[in-house]
C-alpha cells in the first residue's frame, strides 16, 4: 500500500479563518485536446447519424440562429473544443452559449444517442479523449468557464521553430507556477551557440582541457532526438550536440579514440521506433541513428560511439536502484550486448522492435560498441564525462552514482518508498563531471561536478512569493512519486526547498514500483490508473481539514500511459477515466466547502495516438465557488479566449482575493502579506496588455 510523506516547513498547521478564500489547483499530466482529430471524429458520426436525429439538431441549429453547417458543432462533447484558436472572447461567449441552449433543447434522449455514437465514433478513430466516455468531466468542463490554453513552443518558453518544440511536464509546471513567461534553458544554450559564447563556456572548456593536459578520455551522454520541435527536444537538443562535437573535436583537437558517447535511446518523446526508422514528408523526422552516423563521419568519429540503451534504464527519475546499478555496470564494461558496428546496431534494435513484448527504443537493453582492440568500452579512474541533456530531473541518478553521491541517492530513494545498498557507488572513480546544466546543487557542492549553463531561479513564481502575497498561511503539494520532482522542484520554479518563510505541507505518494511488476516506466501500464486514487484521497483530506489556503496536486497517469500509446490503447483509455473521476470528486468536495479549483494540464500528449508529447491545446476549467454553474461566462478578464499557462498563476491569487504587487524581492519572507482584492476589481493587478504577450494576466475578475 502506498505511503506518505508530509513535510511543514513552519511548524503545526491552524486552521483558516472563514473569510479567507481557499483554492484547489489540480494539474492533469498531458492531457490536451486535438482540434484537428476532434474535427475528423466530428464529421465521421455527423455521416453516422440517423436522418431524424440529424434533422433534429440542424433545427436545434436555426432556433439559435445557425446554419445547418453549424450543427455539426452540437457533437463535440466539450463545447469549447469546437472553437478556433485564438478567437475573441465575445465571439467564444456567444458561441458557447448557442451551443449550450441548441444541446439543451435537444431533450435527453438524443442527447444521449449523439454522445453515444461520438464516443463510438472516437474509439475508431482512437481519440481517447472522447473514446474514454468520461461525460463526467465533459458536464463539469460545460458548466464551468473553461479556455483553450497554449503549451508548447514560444508559450512553453522555448525557441521559435517551426513546427514548435512540444510542451512538456517540466516546463509545464514551470509556466503554471508563473505569473510571467519561465524561458527554458534550451533557448539560452541556442543563444550562446548562435553568439558562438558556447564554445567559450568556462565550465566545458575546462574540463576539456584537463582531460587533454592527462590524456584522459572524455565520455559524455545525450538522449538520441531534438532534432526539430516536433522530435523530442524536451531533454536534449541536436543543435547542442552538433556544438558539442565541434568544440571537442575541431577547438580541442580530441583524437576519435578519446572520446566515447553513450547514445540513449528516446522512443518517448519522438516516435517509438525513431532511432532507425525515418518519418515525415521526405523522411525528415526521426531515423537518429542514421543522423548519428553521418554527424560522427564528418569528424572521422564513428567509432566515438560506444554505448546504446534506452531512456527506461539510462534516464530513470523514480531513484530505482536496479535501473541505475545496470547503467554503471554499462558504462564500466560490466555488461552489454557486444556489437561492432552501426549496422549490427540496427539489427539488434530491430530485433527488439520485432519481439513479441511489443517493446520500443525506450527498452532496448544495454548494447556496448566494441573498441578496435575488440574489448567493451568502459569508463576509466580519472576520465570526464559531460551530460548533454539538459533536463535535470531524469539526470539526477546517473550524476548521482558517477559523483560517488551515494547518500543523496539513498535519502531520495527512502522519499519514494526505495531502500537503496548503494555499496557499489563507492567506485573511487574520481571522475571529472560537468553538466550542460545543473542537475541539483549538492553535486557541484559536494561532489565537484562543474555546470555550463546555471539553472536560476524564476523571481516570478508564486509560490517563491508566498510568503510575501500570502503570509503565514499554509499551502499543500499532493503528487505520486514519478512526478515528485514536478509538483516540488518546477513548480516552485526550480527550487528544491520552499523559500524561507514558505507553510508548504508536502505528500508524496510512493509510485507503483517492483513489487507491483513496474520496473520501469514502460510497465505503468499495468496500472493505468496509476496513483489517481491515492491522490484524490489526499486532496479530499486536505479539503475537509481546512488548514491549506491552496492545496495542488498532480494527476500522473495521462501523461505515463500515454507516452506508451499506440500499443496501450485500452490501457490509455483507463487512464483518462481515471483522472477524469478524480477531476470530479475534487471538484465536487471544493464545492461542496467552499473553495475554488482550477483544472490545468502541463502540456498535450493523450490525444494524439503516439508516444511523444503534443503542440496541441490544453483545456483550463475555471470552477468559481461564488458564481453559479448556470453562468460560467461571468468574470471572464481576457479580450481573447486563449489562456497560456502562465496566467493561471495570477488566476490563482485572484481566486484566494489577494493582489498582486511588483515583482522586487521575490521570496523574501519580511515582506508583508498582499492585501484582499476589493470587491468588483481585477483579482490581480494588472499583470500586461495584450501587446505584452509574455505577462501573466488573471482569466476571471471576482464577481
Amino acid at each position: 500500500m502506498a505511503g506518505t510523506s508530509r513535510n511543514s516547513t513552519t511548524g503545526r498547521a491552524r486552521n483558516l479563518a472563514t473569510n479567507k478564500q481557499r483554492a484547489v489547483l489540480a494539474v492533469t499530466d498531458g492531457l490536451g485536446f486535438s482540434r484537428e482529430r476532434g474535427r475528423g471524429v466530428v464529421n465521421g458520426a455527423w455521416g453516422h447519424l440517423e436522418a431524424g436525429d440529424r434533422e433534429q439538431l440542424i433545427s436545434a441549429a436555426r432556433g439559435v440562429g445557425r446554419s445547418p453547417a453549424w450543427a455539426r458543432n452540437l457533437l463535440y462533447p466539450v463545447y469549447v473544443e469546437s472553437l478556433e484558436a485564438d478567437t475573441p472572447t465575445p465571439r467564444a461567449l456567444e458561441w458557447i452559449g448557442n451551443l449550450e441552449a441548441a444541446r439543451e433543447s435537444l431533450g435527453n434522449a438524443l442527447r444521449d444517442r449523439v454522445d453515444a455514437l461520438v464516443e463510438l465514433v472516437a474509439d475508431e478513430h482512437r481519440y481517447v479523449p472522447w473514446a474514454s466516455g468520461v461525460r463526467n468531466l465533459w458536464q463539469l468542463r460545460n458548466a464551468n468557464l473553461s479556455i483553450p490554453t497554449s503549451a508548447s513552443g514560444i508559450w512553453a518558453g522555448f525557441e521559435d521553430l517551426d513546427p514548435p518544440v512540444q510542451g512538456n511536464s517540466e516546463t509545464g509546471h514551470q509556466q503554471i507556477g508563473n505569473t510571467s513567461l519561465a524561458p527554458q534553458l534550451p533557448l539560452e544554450i541556442t543563444r550562446a551557440i548562435d553568439t558562438g559564447e558556447f564554445f567559450d563556456n568556462p565550465a566545458l572548456n575546462s574540463v576539456l582541457s584537463r582531460a587533454k593536459s592527462r590524456g584522459a578520455t572524455v565520455n559524455f551522454c545525450y538522449l538520441l532526438s531534438g532534432v526539430g520541435g516536433g522530435e523530442g527536444r524536451v531533454h536534449s537538443a541536436w543543435n547542442h550536440l552538433e556544438a558539442f562535437l565541434e568544440l571537442v573535436f575541431d577547438k580541442h583537437g580530441f583524437d576519435p579514440s578519446s572520446v566515447q558517447m553513450q547514445a540513449i535511446l528516446d522512443g518517448r518523446d519522438s516516435a517509438i521506433d525513431s532511432s532507425i526508422n525515418a518519418y515525415g514528408p521526405g523522411d525528415e523526422s526521426g531515423n537518429f541513428l542514421g543522423r548519428l552516423q553521418k554527424l560522427l563521419a564528418k569528424y572521422d568519429a564513428q567509432r566515438s560511439l560506444a554505448w546504446v540503451v534506452g531512456r527506461s534504464i539510462a534516464m530513470d527519475r523514480d531513484y530505482r536502484e536496479a535501473a541505475a546499478k545496470s547503467d554503471f555496470d554499462h558504462l564500466t564494461g560490466a555488461l552489454g550486448q557486444p556489437i561492432s558496428n552501426f549496422n549490427e546496431l540496427r539489427a539488434v534494435i530491430a530485433g527488439v522492435h520485432s519481439g513479441p513484448e511489443g517493446k520500443t527504443d525506450q527498452d532496448v537493453p544495454q548494447i556496448s560498441v566494441l573498441r578496435p582492440d575488440g574489448s567493451m568500452p568502459a569508463i576509466s579512474a580519472d576520465d570526464a564525462f559531460i551530460d548533454l541533456n539538459f533536463r535535470s530531473d531524469r539526470q539526477r541518478s546517473k550524476i548521482g552514482f558517477l559523483a560517488g553521491a551515494r547518500q543523496f541517492l539513498a535519502e531520495e530513494g527512502a522519499a519514494r518508498g526505495r531502500s537503496w545498498d548503494g555499496a557499489w557507488i563507492d567506485h573511487g572513480l574520481d571522475l571529472d563531471i560537468c553538466g550542460i546544466a545543473e542537475y541539483h546543487p549538492i553535486f557541484e557542492a559536494e561532489h565537484g561536478v562543474s555546470v555550463a549553463f546555471r539553472t536560476e531561479p524564476h523571481a516570478d513564481n508564486f509560490l517563491a512569493r508566498w510568503p510575501e502575497l500570502v503570509g503565514a498561511d499554509e499551502y499543500t503539494l499532493v503528487a505520486e512519486s514519478v512526478k515528485a520532482s514536478h509538483m516540488g522542484y518546477f513548480f516552485r520554479g526550480r527550487r528544491e526547498t520552499p523559500v524561507a518563510g514558505a507553510n508548504e505541507v508536502r505528500i508524496v505518494t510512493p509510485s507503483h514500483g517492483d513489487n507491483d511488476g513496474v520496473s520501469a516506466d514502460t510497465d505503468f501500464y499495468l496500472h493505468p490508473g496509476m496513483r489517481a486514487n491515492e491522490i484524490t484521497e489526499a486532496v479530499l483530506r486536505a479539503i475537509s481539514t481546512g488548514t491549506s489556503r491552496l492545496i495542488c496536486c498532480n494527476i500522473a497517469a495521462p501523461d505515463m500511459v500515454g507516452h506508451l500509446l499506440p500499443a496501450r490503447y485500452e490501457e490509455a483509455k483507463t487512464a483518462y477515466v481515471a483522472a477524469a473521476d478524480a477531476l470530479v470528486l475534487m471538484a465536487s468536495s471544493a464545492t461542496q466547502h467552499g473553495l475554488h479549483m482550477i483544472i490545468t494540464s502541463d502540456h498535450g500528449n493523450i490525444e494524439d495516438d503516439t508516444s511523444t508529447h503534443s503542440v496541441n491545446d490544453v483545456l483550463t476549467t475555471v470552477i468559481r465557488a461564488d458564481i453559479s454553474h448556470g453562468n460560467p461566462s461571468a468574470g471572464v478578464a481576457i479580450p481573447v479566449f486563449q489562456a497560456r499557462l502562465f496566467d493561471i498563476a495570477p488566476t490563482v491569487l485572484g481566486l484566494l482575493g489577494l493582489t498582486l504587487p511588483d515583482s522586487d524581492g521575490a521570496g523574501d519572507s519580511d515582506s508583508q502579506p498582499a492585501q484582499p482584492a476589493a470587491e468588483n476589481t481585477s483579482a490581480t493587478r494588472k499583470l500586461g496588455t495584450d501587446a505584452d504577450r509574455f505577462v501573466g494576466r488573471p482569466l476571471t475578475v471576482n464577481g
